[in-house]
């Protein structure tokens, strides 16, 4: 009898090692995307939930919490969750319908089979705010995005680095092989204060005095360009006037010009005719003289 019995414990150590060793086969993890690590308040923050390092390992389920600090991140509820128009959730190449399961216990939160079910709080567990619990349709046997949920900041939330801002807590991925280990992990993120909307219009005041300030100088400018053009021009009309004064002196001095000339072309020729007058006659004279006498003395 004792011999039996000690055969029948020691079956039993050796299926509980069996089984405790089958339990840490299952190698795949879990990932965390985050579409933005810096926002500011009031502004969503999408994380992707995925499967990583699956290898072929035919992943089954995967469940666990997702919890928030809650100065930072506003509640989240099943409409968080992004899925189609039909109320399911495409993971690789299949659907799941997603399942409300709010308020229900950990105990009593069952699903239907091949589903997402989501309880957004989860009752008489003051230690975490949600829980996940997905059943796939067909088994997972690769790197895989499961599901994505958009936390939103508060409006008045902590500023700076929020190491902690969302976890993702005590996650068991199942596979036909057993199940891995608990798999905790942390979201940070980093909150910026918006502007306020005085300051907005603060920055619209100084940006329109800029303006103003720009189109005034473009004017003064202007004006210093039309002065010098008038200046050079009326410069130019007084120039022209004078040149126009002289040239009426040029003329009232021809004028005297030729009026001279006139009585002298009347008085020059008179006084040239006696000159020439004289000598001719005198020349004709001696011409006559000299002719007589050549006549008388010819024959001597």
């Amino acid at each position: 009898m004792k011999k039996n019995k000690l055969i029948l414990l020691q079956l039993v150590i050796a299926f509980t090692l069996i089984c405790t060793s089958v339990y840490a086969a299952v190698n795949t993890t879990i990932e965390l995307k985050v579409s933005n690590g810096v926002v500011k308040r009031g502004e969503k923050v999408a994380v992707t939930l995925s499967l990583k390092d699956v290898n072929e390992e035919k992943i089954e389920s995967i469940e666990g919490y997702i919890n928030y600090n809650k100065k930072v991140i506003e509640p989240i509820d099943i409409n968080s969750i992004e899925k189609n128009e039909d109320n399911t959730i495409t993971i690789g190449s299949q659907k799941l319908p997603l399942e409300d399961l709010t308020n229900a216990t950990i105990e009593n939160m069952t699903s239907t089979s091949d589903s997402v079910a989501f309880n957004g709080n989860p009752a008489g567990d003051e230690d975490n705010d949600s829980r996940i619990v997905i059943d796939f349709k067909e088994p997972i046997t690769a790197d895989t995005d499961i599901l994505t949920i958009n936390f939103t900041v508060k409006s008045d939330a902590t500023l700076g680095e929020i190491k902690q801002a969302i976890t993702y807590s005590l996650f068991v991925v199942t596979a036909d092989a057993g199940q891995s280990e608990q798999i905790t992990q942390d979201v940070a993120i980093t909150v910026e204060a918006v502007q306020n909307k005085d300051d907005d219009d603060d920055d619209d005041a100084n940006k329109d005095t800029n303006t103003n300030t720009n189109d005034s100088a473009k004017e003064n400018k202007n004006s210093n360009q039309n002065t010098n053009k008038n200046t050079n021009t009326n410069t130019n009309k007084n120039t022209n006037t004078n040149r126009n004064t002289n040239q009426n002196v040029n003329n009232n001095k021809n004028t005297n010009s030729n009026t001279d000339k006139t009585t002298a072309d009347s008085t020059l020729p008179a006084t040239g005719a006696r000159i020439i007058a004289v000598p001719a006659i005198i020349l004709m004279i001696i011409a006559y003289v000299c002719y007589n006498r050549y006549m008388k003395y010819k024959d001597i």
